[in-house]
Protein backbone atom coordinates (compact mmCIF):
# COMPACT_ATOMS: atom_id res chain seq x y z
CA UNK A 1 0.00 0.00 0.00
CA UNK A 2 1.33 3.43 -0.93
CA UNK A 3 2.20 5.88 1.79
CA UNK A 4 0.96 9.44 2.09
CA UNK A 5 1.90 12.95 3.09
CA UNK A 6 -0.49 14.36 5.68
CA UNK A 7 -0.32 18.08 6.24
CA UNK A 8 -1.31 19.73 9.48
CA UNK A 9 -4.08 21.76 7.89
CA UNK A 10 -6.15 18.63 7.19
CA UNK A 11 -5.81 17.22 10.71
CA UNK A 12 -8.94 17.98 12.74
CA UNK A 13 -8.27 16.10 15.98
CA UNK A 14 -5.60 14.38 18.04
CA UNK A 15 -3.61 11.68 16.24
CA UNK A 16 -2.59 8.30 17.63
CA UNK A 17 -0.66 5.85 15.45
CA UNK A 18 1.45 2.74 15.74
CA UNK A 19 4.48 1.90 13.63
CA UNK A 20 7.54 -0.29 13.86
CA UNK A 21 9.79 2.73 13.32
CA UNK A 22 9.15 6.39 14.02
CA UNK A 23 11.61 8.75 12.33
CA UNK A 24 11.90 12.36 13.51
CA UNK A 25 12.86 14.61 10.60
CA UNK A 26 12.69 14.14 6.83
CA UNK A 27 15.97 15.70 5.70
CA UNK A 28 19.31 14.22 4.72
CA UNK A 29 19.16 11.66 7.54
CA UNK A 30 15.47 11.00 8.13
CA UNK A 31 14.32 10.51 4.54
CA UNK A 32 17.15 8.04 3.93
CA UNK A 33 16.41 6.01 7.07
CA UNK A 34 12.69 5.92 6.23
CA UNK A 35 13.22 4.73 2.68
CA UNK A 36 15.85 2.13 3.59
CA UNK A 37 13.83 0.57 6.41
CA UNK A 38 10.57 0.61 4.46
CA UNK A 39 12.28 -1.25 1.62
CA UNK A 40 13.18 -3.93 4.17
CA UNK A 41 9.51 -4.29 5.03
CA UNK A 42 9.25 -2.13 8.16
CA UNK A 43 6.18 -0.01 8.88
CA UNK A 44 7.65 3.49 9.07
CA UNK A 45 6.15 6.81 10.06
CA UNK A 46 7.95 10.17 9.81
CA UNK A 47 7.29 13.34 11.77
CA UNK A 48 8.37 16.54 10.01
CA UNK A 49 8.12 19.89 11.78
CA UNK A 50 8.03 21.91 8.56
CA UNK A 51 5.53 22.08 5.74
CA UNK A 52 5.40 20.14 2.49
CA UNK A 53 6.50 22.14 -0.56
CA UNK A 54 7.37 20.96 -4.05
CA UNK A 55 8.64 22.86 -7.09
CA UNK A 56 5.14 24.04 -8.01
CA UNK A 57 4.74 25.43 -4.48
CA UNK A 58 8.10 27.15 -4.05
CA UNK A 59 7.68 30.83 -3.20
CA UNK A 60 8.30 33.33 -5.98
CA UNK A 61 10.14 35.83 -3.81
CA UNK A 62 13.23 35.35 -1.67
CA UNK A 63 11.42 36.81 1.34
CA UNK A 64 8.66 34.20 1.07
CA UNK A 65 11.25 31.49 0.58
CA UNK A 66 12.98 32.30 3.84
CA UNK A 67 9.65 32.50 5.64
CA UNK A 68 8.37 29.15 4.40
CA UNK A 69 11.41 26.93 3.78
CA UNK A 70 13.84 28.01 6.51
CA UNK A 71 13.81 27.69 10.27
CA UNK A 72 13.06 31.09 11.82
CA UNK A 73 13.24 32.75 8.41
CA UNK A 74 16.91 31.77 8.13
CA UNK A 75 17.92 33.94 11.08
CA UNK A 76 18.84 31.41 13.74
CA UNK A 77 21.90 32.90 15.39
CA UNK A 78 24.39 32.18 18.12
CA UNK A 79 24.69 33.88 21.48
CA UNK A 80 28.34 34.85 21.73
CA UNK A 81 31.10 36.98 20.23
CA UNK A 82 30.57 37.56 17.42
CA UNK A 83 26.94 36.73 16.72
CA UNK A 84 26.86 34.20 13.89
CA UNK A 85 23.80 33.49 11.73
CA UNK A 86 23.28 29.75 11.13
CA UNK A 87 20.56 29.16 8.51
CA UNK A 88 18.91 25.72 8.25
CA UNK A 89 15.89 24.39 6.41
CA UNK A 90 12.55 23.57 7.98
CA UNK A 91 10.34 21.81 5.45
CA UNK A 92 9.71 18.37 4.02
CA UNK A 93 13.16 17.31 2.83
CA UNK A 94 14.90 19.58 5.33
CA UNK A 95 17.97 21.58 4.39
CA UNK A 96 18.43 19.48 1.21
CA UNK A 97 15.67 21.66 -0.29
CA UNK A 98 17.56 24.92 0.29
CA UNK A 99 21.27 24.05 0.22
CA UNK A 100 23.61 24.52 -2.74
CA UNK A 101 23.70 20.80 -3.51
CA UNK A 102 27.44 20.52 -2.88
CA UNK A 103 28.68 16.98 -2.17
CA UNK A 104 31.84 15.66 -0.53
CA UNK A 105 33.00 12.39 0.88
CA UNK A 106 34.64 12.60 4.29
CA UNK A 107 38.29 13.76 3.88
CA UNK A 108 41.09 11.45 4.93
CA UNK A 109 42.39 13.97 7.48
CA UNK A 110 39.01 13.82 9.23
CA UNK A 111 39.08 10.02 9.22
CA UNK A 112 42.51 10.22 10.89
CA UNK A 113 41.16 12.50 13.61
CA UNK A 114 38.38 10.01 14.30
CA UNK A 115 40.83 7.12 14.48
CA UNK A 116 42.80 9.09 17.05
CA UNK A 117 39.60 9.26 19.10
CA UNK A 118 39.38 5.45 18.96
CA UNK A 119 36.54 5.39 16.43
CA UNK A 120 36.79 2.31 14.25
CA UNK A 121 34.57 0.85 11.55
CA UNK A 122 33.97 4.24 9.90
CA UNK A 123 37.01 4.45 7.62
CA UNK A 124 36.78 5.50 3.99
CA UNK A 125 36.90 1.82 3.05
CA UNK A 126 34.05 1.03 5.45
CA UNK A 127 31.93 3.87 4.07
CA UNK A 128 32.73 3.19 0.40
CA UNK A 129 29.67 1.02 -0.42
CA UNK A 130 27.32 3.48 1.27
CA UNK A 131 28.83 6.43 -0.58
CA UNK A 132 28.51 4.56 -3.86
CA UNK A 133 24.87 3.79 -3.19
CA UNK A 134 23.83 7.32 -2.24
CA UNK A 135 25.85 8.93 -5.04
CA UNK A 136 23.96 6.83 -7.58
CA UNK A 137 20.54 7.59 -6.12
CA UNK A 138 21.31 11.30 -5.72
CA UNK A 139 22.95 11.74 -9.15
CA UNK A 140 26.19 13.18 -7.76
CA UNK A 141 28.28 14.65 -10.58
CA UNK A 142 30.75 17.47 -11.31
CA UNK A 143 29.46 20.89 -12.30
CA UNK A 144 29.31 20.96 -16.09
CA UNK A 145 31.13 23.71 -18.04
CA UNK A 146 27.90 25.01 -19.56
CA UNK A 147 26.49 25.89 -16.11
CA UNK A 148 29.75 26.79 -14.36
CA UNK A 149 29.17 30.50 -14.93
CA UNK A 150 31.77 33.21 -15.31
CA UNK A 151 32.18 33.55 -11.53
CA UNK A 152 33.68 30.07 -11.39
CA UNK A 153 35.60 30.45 -14.66
CA UNK A 154 37.38 33.68 -13.76
CA UNK A 155 38.28 32.48 -10.26
CA UNK A 156 39.67 29.25 -11.73
CA UNK A 157 41.93 31.29 -14.02
CA UNK A 158 43.33 33.30 -11.12
CA UNK A 159 43.87 30.22 -8.96
CA UNK A 160 45.78 28.47 -11.72
CA UNK A 161 48.02 31.51 -12.19
CA UNK A 162 49.04 31.14 -8.56
CA UNK A 163 49.75 27.43 -8.92
CA UNK A 164 46.61 26.20 -7.16
CA UNK A 165 44.37 23.38 -8.33
CA UNK A 166 40.75 24.49 -8.86
CA UNK A 167 38.23 21.86 -9.82
CA UNK A 168 34.46 21.68 -10.42
CA UNK A 169 32.45 20.89 -7.31
CA UNK A 170 30.41 17.71 -7.11
CA UNK A 171 26.67 18.34 -6.78
CA UNK A 172 23.52 16.23 -6.55
CA UNK A 173 21.81 17.38 -9.76
CA UNK A 174 20.37 15.90 -12.93
CA UNK A 175 20.56 17.14 -16.50
CA UNK A 176 17.71 19.62 -15.95
CA UNK A 177 20.13 22.06 -14.30
CA UNK A 178 20.16 25.36 -16.21
CA UNK A 179 22.55 27.17 -13.89
CA UNK A 180 19.91 29.61 -12.72
CA UNK A 181 21.66 30.07 -9.36
CA UNK A 182 18.50 29.75 -7.26
CA UNK A 183 19.53 26.58 -5.41
CA UNK A 184 19.03 28.14 -1.96
CA UNK A 185 15.42 29.08 -2.67
CA UNK A 186 14.13 25.71 -3.84
CA UNK A 187 14.95 24.36 -7.29
CA UNK A 188 12.04 25.04 -9.65
CA UNK A 189 13.61 22.91 -12.39
CA UNK A 190 13.62 19.78 -10.21
CA UNK A 191 17.31 19.58 -11.08
CA UNK A 192 18.91 19.69 -7.62
CA UNK A 193 18.09 16.35 -6.09
CA UNK A 194 16.59 17.28 -2.74
CA UNK A 195 14.98 14.49 -0.70
CA UNK A 196 11.54 15.44 -2.06
CA UNK A 197 12.61 14.14 -5.49
CA UNK A 198 14.09 10.74 -4.61
CA UNK A 199 14.18 9.25 -1.13
CA UNK A 200 10.79 10.60 -0.07
CA UNK A 201 8.97 9.39 -3.22
CA UNK A 202 10.71 6.01 -2.88
CA UNK A 203 9.66 5.85 0.77
CA UNK A 204 6.07 6.69 -0.18
CA UNK A 205 6.07 3.83 -2.68
CA UNK A 206 6.91 1.49 0.19
CA UNK A 207 4.10 2.74 2.40
CA UNK A 208 5.82 5.36 4.58
CA UNK A 209 3.49 7.93 6.09
CA UNK A 210 4.78 11.48 6.52
CA UNK A 211 3.12 13.86 8.97
CA UNK A 212 4.08 17.45 8.16
CA UNK A 213 3.66 20.41 10.54
CA UNK A 214 4.26 17.77 13.24
CA UNK A 215 6.80 18.74 15.87
CA UNK A 216 8.36 15.98 17.97
CA UNK A 217 8.33 17.12 21.61
CA UNK A 218 9.29 14.10 23.74
CA UNK A 219 10.60 10.57 23.33
CA UNK A 220 8.31 8.09 25.10
CA UNK A 221 10.34 5.57 27.08
CA UNK A 222 9.81 2.57 29.33
CA UNK A 223 12.40 0.50 31.22
CA UNK A 224 15.34 2.07 29.38
CA UNK A 225 13.85 1.58 25.94
CA UNK A 226 12.37 4.01 23.43
CA UNK A 227 8.69 3.27 22.88
CA UNK A 228 7.51 6.12 20.69
CA UNK A 229 7.19 9.87 20.27
CA UNK A 230 4.84 12.49 21.63
CA UNK A 231 4.44 15.60 19.51
CA UNK A 232 2.20 18.40 18.45
CA UNK A 233 0.53 19.43 15.23
CA UNK A 234 1.30 23.11 14.67
CA UNK A 235 -0.26 25.85 12.59
CA UNK A 236 2.20 26.39 9.75
CA UNK A 237 1.87 30.15 9.68
CA UNK A 238 1.75 31.00 13.39
CA UNK A 239 3.40 27.98 14.98
CA UNK A 240 0.50 27.73 17.41
CA UNK A 241 -0.50 24.38 18.88
CA UNK A 242 -3.46 22.66 17.20
CA UNK A 243 -3.53 18.96 18.16
CA UNK A 244 -1.53 16.30 19.96
CA UNK A 245 0.12 13.49 17.99
CA UNK A 246 1.43 10.32 19.61
CA UNK A 247 3.24 7.53 17.82
CA UNK A 248 3.93 4.16 19.41
CA UNK A 249 6.97 2.49 17.88
CA UNK A 250 9.46 -0.29 18.48
CA UNK A 251 12.33 1.89 17.27
CA UNK A 252 12.79 5.67 17.21
CA UNK A 253 15.35 7.29 14.91
CA UNK A 254 16.11 10.92 15.69
CA UNK A 255 17.11 12.85 12.56
CA UNK A 256 16.08 16.39 13.46
CA UNK A 257 19.54 17.89 12.89
CA UNK A 258 22.28 19.09 15.21
CA UNK A 259 20.13 21.92 16.57
CA UNK A 260 16.83 20.13 17.23
CA UNK A 261 17.95 16.56 18.00
CA UNK A 262 19.69 17.52 21.28
CA UNK A 263 16.70 19.66 22.26
CA UNK A 264 14.36 16.66 21.93
CA UNK A 265 16.66 14.63 24.20
CA UNK A 266 17.05 17.45 26.72
CA UNK A 267 13.30 18.05 26.92
CA UNK A 268 12.76 14.31 27.29
CA UNK A 269 15.43 14.20 30.06
CA UNK A 270 17.02 11.07 28.64
CA UNK A 271 20.36 9.77 27.31
CA UNK A 272 22.42 12.44 29.04
CA UNK A 273 24.18 11.08 32.10
CA UNK A 274 27.40 11.94 30.22
CA UNK A 275 26.31 15.57 30.11
CA UNK A 276 27.30 15.63 26.43
CA UNK A 277 23.87 16.19 24.86
CA UNK A 278 23.93 19.60 23.20
CA UNK A 279 27.65 20.12 23.80
CA UNK A 280 30.45 20.00 21.20
CA UNK A 281 28.55 22.22 18.74
CA UNK A 282 30.78 22.53 15.68
CA UNK A 283 30.22 24.93 12.80
CA UNK A 284 31.80 25.70 9.47
CA UNK A 285 32.61 29.39 9.84
CA UNK A 286 31.99 31.15 6.56
CA UNK A 287 33.05 34.44 5.05
CA UNK A 288 33.75 35.71 1.56
CA UNK A 289 36.00 37.89 -0.54
CA UNK A 290 34.41 39.81 -3.39
CA UNK A 291 36.44 41.08 -6.31
CA UNK A 292 35.41 44.19 -8.26
CA UNK A 293 36.30 43.93 -11.96
CA UNK A 294 36.25 46.28 -14.93
CA UNK A 295 34.46 43.75 -17.10
CA UNK A 296 30.92 42.50 -16.65
CA UNK A 297 30.87 39.05 -15.03
CA UNK A 298 27.20 38.51 -14.14
CA UNK A 299 28.18 36.06 -11.43
CA UNK A 300 24.55 35.23 -10.74
CA UNK A 301 24.40 33.40 -14.07
CA UNK A 302 25.50 29.85 -13.37
CA UNK A 303 25.18 27.49 -10.42
CA UNK A 304 25.45 29.23 -7.06
CA UNK A 305 28.38 27.13 -5.87
CA UNK A 306 30.52 25.89 -8.72
CA UNK A 307 34.24 25.56 -8.04
CA UNK A 308 36.50 24.14 -5.33
CA UNK A 309 40.02 25.14 -4.30
CA UNK A 310 41.17 22.66 -1.64
CA UNK A 311 44.93 23.37 -1.66
CA UNK A 312 44.62 24.60 1.94
CA UNK A 313 42.40 21.84 3.32
CA UNK A 314 45.03 20.76 5.85
CA UNK A 315 44.82 24.25 7.35
CA UNK A 316 41.06 23.83 7.71
CA UNK A 317 40.35 26.15 4.77
CA UNK A 318 38.08 25.37 1.83
CA UNK A 319 37.49 27.94 -0.90
CA UNK A 320 34.41 27.63 -3.10
CA UNK A 321 33.40 29.96 -5.92
CA UNK A 322 29.99 31.05 -4.65
CA UNK A 323 27.64 33.72 -5.94
CA UNK A 324 24.05 34.52 -5.06
CA UNK A 325 21.47 37.15 -5.93
CA UNK A 326 21.46 40.76 -4.69
CA UNK A 327 19.31 40.02 -1.63
CA UNK A 328 21.95 37.74 -0.14
CA UNK A 329 25.08 39.10 -1.87
CA UNK A 330 24.73 42.73 -0.78
CA UNK A 331 24.62 42.15 3.00
CA UNK A 332 28.19 40.85 2.80
CA UNK A 333 29.53 44.09 1.32
CA UNK A 334 31.02 46.46 3.86
CA UNK A 335 30.11 50.14 4.01
CA UNK A 336 27.27 52.54 4.65
CA UNK A 337 25.14 55.01 2.75
CA UNK A 338 26.41 56.37 -0.54
CA UNK A 339 29.67 54.43 -0.36
CA UNK A 340 27.82 51.14 0.00
CA UNK A 341 25.40 52.04 -2.76
CA UNK A 342 28.27 52.78 -5.13
CA UNK A 343 29.69 49.30 -4.51
CA UNK A 344 26.30 47.64 -4.90
CA UNK A 345 25.74 49.33 -8.26
CA UNK A 346 28.72 47.32 -9.53
CA UNK A 347 26.84 44.05 -8.93
CA UNK A 348 27.36 42.81 -12.49
CA UNK A 349 31.11 43.37 -12.13
CA UNK A 350 31.57 41.27 -8.99
CA UNK A 351 33.06 37.81 -8.47
CA UNK A 352 33.00 36.10 -5.09
CA UNK A 353 34.97 33.37 -3.36
CA UNK A 354 33.16 31.72 -0.47
CA UNK A 355 35.40 30.84 2.47
CA UNK A 356 34.73 27.92 4.80
CA UNK A 357 36.82 27.31 7.90
CA UNK A 358 36.65 24.08 9.88
CA UNK A 359 36.40 25.39 13.43
CA UNK A 360 38.46 24.50 16.47
CA UNK A 361 35.99 26.42 18.63
CA UNK A 362 33.12 24.62 20.31
CA UNK A 363 29.69 25.70 21.50
CA UNK A 364 26.52 24.15 22.80
CA UNK A 365 22.82 23.86 22.09
CA UNK A 366 20.38 24.18 24.96
CA UNK A 367 16.62 24.53 25.33
CA UNK A 368 15.67 28.16 24.82
CA UNK A 369 12.97 30.12 26.66
CA UNK A 370 10.22 28.91 24.29
CA UNK A 371 11.50 25.35 24.01
CA UNK A 372 13.43 26.06 20.81
CA UNK A 373 17.15 25.42 20.20
CA UNK A 374 19.45 28.10 21.59
CA UNK A 375 23.06 28.15 20.38
CA UNK A 376 25.86 29.48 22.59
CA UNK A 377 29.06 29.86 20.61
CA UNK A 378 32.05 32.17 20.45
CA UNK A 379 34.80 31.44 17.99
CA UNK A 380 38.33 31.59 19.28
CA UNK A 381 41.39 33.54 18.15
CA UNK A 382 42.84 30.54 16.33
CA UNK A 383 39.76 30.37 14.11
CA UNK A 384 39.89 34.14 13.62
CA UNK A 385 43.50 33.81 12.48
CA UNK A 386 42.55 31.05 10.04
CA UNK A 387 39.65 33.10 8.72
CA UNK A 388 41.98 36.08 8.15
CA UNK A 389 44.48 33.83 6.37
CA UNK A 390 41.71 32.48 4.14
CA UNK A 391 40.52 36.00 3.29
CA UNK A 392 44.02 36.99 2.22
CA UNK A 393 44.45 33.84 0.11
CA UNK A 394 41.09 34.48 -1.57
CA UNK A 395 42.07 38.11 -2.17
CA UNK A 396 45.30 37.06 -3.89
CA UNK A 397 43.29 34.75 -6.17
CA UNK A 398 40.87 37.53 -7.06
CA UNK A 399 43.66 39.96 -7.89
CA UNK A 400 45.31 37.24 -9.99
CA UNK A 401 41.94 36.90 -11.74
CA UNK A 402 42.01 40.58 -12.67
CA UNK A 403 40.12 42.26 -9.84
CA UNK A 404 40.81 45.97 -9.31
CA UNK A 405 39.95 45.78 -5.61
CA UNK A 406 38.62 43.27 -3.12
CA UNK A 407 35.84 43.72 -0.58
CA UNK A 408 36.11 41.62 2.60
CA UNK A 409 33.98 40.89 5.64
CA UNK A 410 36.25 42.22 8.36
CA UNK A 411 36.23 45.71 9.79
CA UNK A 412 40.05 45.64 9.97
CA UNK A 413 40.48 45.72 6.19
CA UNK A 414 37.04 46.01 4.59
CA UNK A 415 38.57 46.99 1.26
CA UNK A 416 41.88 45.94 -0.30
CA UNK A 417 42.98 48.12 -3.21
CA UNK A 418 45.98 46.22 -4.55
CA UNK A 419 47.99 42.98 -4.25
CA UNK A 420 50.60 44.96 -2.32
CA UNK A 421 48.02 45.85 0.33
CA UNK A 422 47.22 42.15 0.78
CA UNK A 423 50.72 41.53 2.08
CA UNK A 424 50.52 44.53 4.44
CA UNK A 425 47.73 42.79 6.32
CA UNK A 426 49.65 39.53 6.70
CA UNK A 427 50.76 40.19 10.29
CA UNK A 428 47.67 42.12 11.37
CA UNK A 429 45.81 40.55 14.29
CA UNK A 430 42.05 40.46 13.80
CA UNK A 431 39.81 39.76 16.78
CA UNK A 432 36.83 37.43 16.22
CA UNK A 433 34.44 40.31 16.93
CA UNK A 434 35.82 42.16 13.90
CA UNK A 435 34.40 39.66 11.41
CA UNK A 436 30.94 39.60 9.86
CA UNK A 437 30.40 35.87 9.70
CA UNK A 438 27.79 33.30 8.84
CA UNK A 439 28.07 29.61 9.59
CA UNK A 440 26.61 26.49 8.07
CA UNK A 441 26.45 22.77 8.77
CA UNK A 442 25.94 22.60 12.57
CA UNK A 443 27.12 19.24 13.89
CA UNK A 444 28.50 17.35 16.86
CA UNK A 445 25.82 17.93 19.52
CA UNK A 446 25.04 14.22 20.08
CA UNK A 447 28.43 12.92 19.16
CA UNK A 448 29.43 9.36 18.46
CA UNK A 449 32.18 7.80 20.54
CA UNK A 450 33.66 4.74 22.23
CA UNK A 451 33.34 6.07 25.79
CA UNK A 452 29.79 6.52 27.03
CA UNK A 453 31.01 9.12 29.53
CA UNK A 454 32.17 11.35 26.69
CA UNK A 455 29.62 10.71 23.95
CA UNK A 456 25.89 10.27 23.34
CA UNK A 457 25.71 7.40 20.82
CA UNK A 458 27.83 4.32 20.26
CA UNK A 459 29.45 3.24 17.01
CA UNK A 460 26.10 1.88 15.77
CA UNK A 461 24.54 5.34 16.39
CA UNK A 462 22.37 3.96 19.20
CA UNK A 463 22.08 6.02 22.36
CA UNK A 464 24.23 4.52 25.10
CA UNK A 465 21.50 4.81 27.70
CA UNK A 466 18.34 4.19 25.68
CA UNK A 467 17.78 1.01 23.74
CA UNK A 468 16.19 1.30 20.29
CA UNK A 469 16.80 5.05 20.15
CA UNK A 470 19.13 5.90 17.27
CA UNK A 471 20.42 9.21 15.95
CA UNK A 472 21.27 9.58 12.25
CA UNK A 473 22.07 13.18 11.44
CA UNK A 474 25.00 15.61 11.65
CA UNK A 475 24.75 15.76 15.44
CA UNK A 476 26.63 12.43 15.72
CA UNK A 477 29.81 13.64 14.01
CA UNK A 478 32.55 13.73 16.65
CA UNK A 479 34.49 16.57 14.98
CA UNK A 480 33.99 19.22 12.36
CA UNK A 481 34.10 17.55 8.94
CA UNK A 482 35.85 20.33 7.05
CA UNK A 483 33.56 19.81 4.03
CA UNK A 484 29.87 20.18 3.25
CA UNK A 485 28.30 17.29 5.19
CA UNK A 486 25.16 16.19 3.36
CA UNK A 487 26.67 13.23 1.50
CA UNK A 488 28.20 11.86 4.69
CA UNK A 489 24.84 12.21 6.45
CA UNK A 490 23.25 10.16 3.66
CA UNK A 491 25.93 7.49 4.07
CA UNK A 492 25.62 7.40 7.86
CA UNK A 493 21.84 7.16 7.67
CA UNK A 494 22.05 4.31 5.15
CA UNK A 495 24.39 2.37 7.39
CA UNK A 496 22.30 3.10 10.48
CA UNK A 497 19.18 1.78 8.74
CA UNK A 498 21.08 -1.34 7.68
CA UNK A 499 22.09 -2.00 11.28
CA UNK A 500 18.53 -1.51 12.56
CA UNK A 501 17.12 -3.83 9.89
CA UNK A 502 19.65 -6.59 10.55
CA UNK A 503 20.00 -6.40 14.32
CA UNK A 504 16.97 -4.72 15.89
CA UNK A 505 13.74 -5.28 13.96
Amino acid sequence: MAGEIIEGKVIKSAVSEKAEVCVIGSGAGGAVVAKELAEKGARVLVLEEGGAYFSKDFPKTIKECFMKLYRNQGFDSTVGIPTVIVPTGKCLGGTTVVNMGTCFRLPEQTHKKWEELGITGWSSKDLEPYYQKVEKIMSVQPVKPEVMGKNGEIIAEGAKRLGYHPKPLLRNVNDNCKGCGNCSYGCRENAKQAMILNYIPMALEKGVKFYCDAKAELIITEDGRAMGVHGSIRDRETGNFRHHIEISADVVVLCAGALSSPVVLLKSKIANSSGQVGKNLKLHLCSRATGVFDQIIDGYKGVGQSLLIDDFAELGIMLEATFTGPATEFPGIAGFGKELWEECKKFRNLATIGIMVSDTSSGRVSVGPEGEPMMTYSFNQKDADTLKKALLIASRILFASGAKKVLTTTACFPKINSPVEVEKFQDLKVHPSQFTTMAFHPMGTCRMGVNKKKSVVDLNLECWEMKNLFIADASVFPTSLGVNPQETIWAFATRCAEHISKNVL
